[in-house]
């Protein structure tokens, strides 16, 4: 996972031509090395999250809608700094799994020294049964959110920004020297761990 004060990657799910309309879903997210992943959903209006829901992360925002609060979405905060970053990459990785359905959806992360990683998620398998998964990191119902109207077709996105609206406007609470942009801009070998590396990606219909 790309690591370094000014940095901002995300993994995320959208439909570029129809945002927010189609929705948006950040699976993997976070700026200047400050874990843990928050994980977010950003909607059009009429999208909002029971304040109790049956994760093991921690709820933010309740209301998705992108016209609410800067666009600040309803994220759930991951319960391990082993989700993010330095501390991610130092504990050898881990897995990531999404399962979007009409009724819900549900993110999972397992560190790569859990003893709870499904076997399935473990090997890649052909198929995979997510009732055997255990707590999601994250969980969307439809509660208060037609999920089928509020997200259409996605695509996968993979992208690392340097500073950008989110690293950028938080990055002098981040402990990280000088300017964002100055900093990302004078010190490129500070940035040589910068880069996803991803040992498989795996979509099952």
């Amino acid at each position: 996972m790309p690591q370094g004060c000014g940095t901002w990657p995300a993994i995320w799910e959208t439909d570029e031509a129809n945002w927010p309309n189609g929705g948006e879903i950040d699976i993997v997210e976070g700026v200047n090395d400050q874990g843990p992943n928050t994980i977010t959903l950003h909607t059009s209006p009429g999208c909002t999250m029971p304040a109790s829901r049956d994760q093991t992360g921690t709820s933010l925002q309740l209301d998705c809608n992108t016209a609410v609060n800067g666009d600040a979405g309803c994220g759930v905060q991951a319960p391990t700094a082993l989700s993010y970053g330095p501390t991610f990459n130092d504990n050898g990785g881990g897995w990531v799994a999404v399962e979007r359905t009409s009724s819900y959806i549900k993110v999972w992360f397992w560190a790569r020294n859990d003893a709870s990683v499904p076997t399935d998620v473990e090997n890649g398998a052909l198929s995979v049964d997510s009732s055997n998964w255990g707590t999601p990191t994250a969980y969307f119902p439809n509660t208060n959110c037609d999920i089928a109207s509020h997200f259409d077709a996605n695509n996968i996105v993979i992208n690392l920004t340097f500073c950008g609206d989110w690293a950028g406007s938080v990055y002098a609470f981040s402990g990280c020297p000088s300017t964002c942009v100055d900093y990302v801009n004078n010190n490129p070998s500070a940035f040589v761990n910068a880069y996803f590396d991803f040992a498989s990606l795996l979509v099952y219909t």
